[in-house]
């Protein structure tokens, strides 16, 4: 089967640290952290502003670089930035993290920088934010980084769809989309609309998750993403349909892994990223794999009304 990179998304290696906490830095040293994205074959690698901001005041972004260019990491992926569109307190930390995105990204050669939408309570509109997209693009585009919006559905952004009218209407070479499979389905997306909607020049990043036809009862989206997103090929989403859209659309790799469970975080690093790696290898051979077996069908029991199929042909939940 073809080869293929795959990127551990900052959350995928933040061992016990999850989303939403008050302190998210990671607690494993960052040589241990690049070392074992290393071993288990990963080609690039995520980080976050509250590790970034740790690591500016601790070894220094120089000495990191050092580091991942000794094992072989050539994909990094720096983020997420939130509040760039905001005015007031909000604003002047957003251009406080933003200053340390932009200086890692420089000295770090990274590939891409990440930014949120808006998921305040009262959140600004689309058109209220184009004028700092276009801004803060261009400032990417001088240290090198494209500039990844991730569109969440609890966000003014909720779908992909609407995301790409952003994108298109900003109209800025180095603004993109990370396209994350977890979200585009709760958005409400399918394999043809995805198709429909996406601009292949606009597509600088996808995330491969596995989670279950619909949202765990109990759990908000937000919960959702924060610990149910399931090791690929472990759920019930067509991922290899998803991974063949996104070839259609031009999208080559890095692809970006995003795995966030209780389970995942309780295990050792190692483990949990090797087996992560080996997973997602084979779904990715399953979407290389030209005229494979059918989809399996669905099971007899329906899913809740509330399910959001990517497509007709999803796997069932094992």
């Amino acid at each position: 089967m073809e080869e293929h990179d795959l990127l551990a998304t900052a959350w995928t290696t933040a061992g016990g640290v999850r989303p939403g906490d008050a302190d998210e830095r990671c607690a494993i040293p960052i040589e241990i952290r690049i070392a074992e994205v290393a071993a288990a074959g990963f080609a690039g690698i995520g980080l976050g502003m509250h590790d970034l901001h740790a690591l500016r005041g601790s070894i220094g972004f120089r000495a990191l670089q050092r580091m991942l260019d000794d094992a072989g990491i050539v994909w990094v992926q720096l983020g997420t930035l939130d509040h760039w569109w905001a005015d007031g307190p909000l604003r002047d930390r957003s251009d406080a993290d933003r200053g340390v995105l932009l200086e890692a990204a420089a000295t770090l050669r990274a590939s891409h920088v990440i930014v949120a939408a808006d998921t305040s309570p009262t959140p600004s509109t689309p058109d209220a934010m184009l004028h700092a997209w276009h801004h803060l693009a261009a400032q990417a585009e001088t240290v090198g980084a494209q500039l990844v919006l991730e569109p969440v559905p609890w966000s003014n952004l909720p779908t992909i769809e609407r995301a790409a009218r952003f994108v298109r209407s900003a109209d800025h070479r180095n603004g993109g989309l990370l396209v994350d499979a977890m979200h585009v389905l709760r958005g409400g997306s399918t394999l043809a609309s995805l198709r429909d909607a996406l601009d292949p020049r606009s597509v600088f990043a996808v995330e491969l998750s596995d989670g279950l036809l619909s949202t765990p009862s109990g759990l908000t989206l937000a919960d959702e993403s924060r610990d149910a997103r399931y090791v690929p090929g472990s759920g019930a989403w067509d991922l290899p349909g998803f991974i063949r859209t996104m070839r259609s659309l031009g999208f080559d790799e890095p692809w970006g892994v995003e795995v966030c469970t209780p389970a995942h975080r309780a295990m050792p690093l190692e483990q949990s990223l090797r087996t992560v790696a080996a997973a997602t290898r084979a779904v990715l051979d399953a979407a290389d794999a030209i005229g494979g077996p059918a989809a399996p069908p669905m099971p007899s029991t329906p899913a809740p009304t509330s399910a959001v199929d990517f497509d007709v042909h999803q796997r069932p939940a094992r």
